[in-house]
C-alpha cells in the first residue's frame, strides 16, 4: 500500500491552461482523501456442530486501515459438550489482533488482546512474518497459491505465575483454482503455548490446532468441515466441526 499520489510531470501545454491544471488538481486531491479514508475488508460467519456434541458459532473480521494498521478478531461462542441438542452458547474464547504491516520488510508487528470466559485476560506482543511476501518464496507460494504467517509472541502481560510465550501459524490455500473455479480452500492455525515456571511439568507445552476446508456452494455461502485439537480440555480433545459458512468483504 502506498500513502498519497505520485507527482505529475507538467508539459508547457498544460501549464499554459490554468483551467485545466486546477481542475486536475483537483481531481488529484480528491483521489488522495478518498485513498487515505480507504477502509476495507472481510467478515465471515461459521455456525457449526461438533462432533463432541455441542454447537459453536465463530466471528472473523480482517479490517484494513489508512495508513498501514490492521485489525483483526475472531471470537468464538460454545456450549457445553453433551449441550448440542440445547443449542446452548454459554462460553466464548475471543483473540483481538492490532498490527502495523510493515512496507519496507515482511516483518509485521502485533498486539493481540485475548480473554474467555475459562482464564483471566491477557496481552501478547510480537513480530508476525509475512513469508508469502518475502523475496526467496515469493514465487513458489503464489505458484502453490499458498499463504502462511507465523508470529512469535515472547512477550505475554497476564496475571499468573512464570513465563508464558507464544508461536501461533497460520496458512490459507486455494486447492486448483482454476479447476475449480476458486471454490476450494484448506485453511488453519498452529498455536504452540510455552510456559516456564509452572509447577505442573504437564503444562509446560500445549498445542491449539484447527485445520478446515471449505467448499463454495453458492456465492459467499460454503459448507465447512473442520479438525480441532486442543490440549487444554481434560477430556475429549479432538474433535470434527462440520457446518456453513458465509462471508463477504466491504
Amino acid at each position: 500500500m502506498i500513502f498519497g499520489l505520485p507527482a505529475h510531470s507538467w508539459t508547457r501545454e498544460e501549464l499554459a491552461l490554468d483551467s485545466n491544471v486546477e481542475q486536475t488538481q483537483q481531481s488529484q486531491n480528491l483521489k488522495k482523501n478518498n485513498f487515505i479514508h480507504d477502509i476495507h475488508g472481510y467478515f465471515d460467519v461459521n455456525g457449526y456442530y461438533d462432533t463432541r456434541s455441542f454447537d459453536v458459532f465463530t466471528l472473523n473480521t480482517l479490517i484494513d486501515t489508512p495508513f498501514r494498521f490492521q485489525y483483526f478478531s475472531f471470537i468464538n461462542l460454545f456450549g457445553n459438550p453433551g449441550s448440542a441438542n440445547k443449542v446452548t452458547l454459554n462460553k466464548y474464547y475471543t483473540e483481538q489482533d492490532f498490527r502495523y504491516i510493515s512496507q519496507k520488510t515482511p516483518v509485521d508487528l502485533e498486539a493481540q488482546y485475548v480473554t474467555a470466559t475459562t482464564f483471566k485476560d491477557l496481552w501478547r506482543f510480537g513480530p508476525r512474518w509475512r513469508v508469502r511476501d518475502t523475496k526467496c518464496f515469493k514465487k513458489i507460494f503464489e505458484k502453490l497459491h499458498l499463504l502462511y504467517e507465523p508470529t512469535f509472541f515472547p512477550l505475554q502481560i497476564d496475571r499468573s505465575a512464570g513465563y508464558d510465550a507464544q508461536i501461533e501459524h497460520f496458512y490459507r490455500v486455494q486447492v486448483y483454482p482454476k479447476l475449480f473455479g476458486d471454490r476450494v480452500y484448506i485453511s488453519g492455525f498452529f498455536d504452540h503455548d510455552f510456559r516456564f515456571g509452572s509447577d505442573n511439568r504437564n503444562d509446560h507445552f500445549k498445542l491449539v490446532a484447527e485445520n478446515q476446508i471449505g467448499v463454495r456452494i453458492i456465492k459467499q455461502l460454503y459448507i465447512v468441515a473442520e479438525h480441532r485439537f486442543n490440549e487444554y480440555r481434560k477430556s475429549k480433545k479432538q474433535g470434527v466441526g462440520i457446518g456453513l459458512e458465509y462471508s463477504f468483504n466491504f
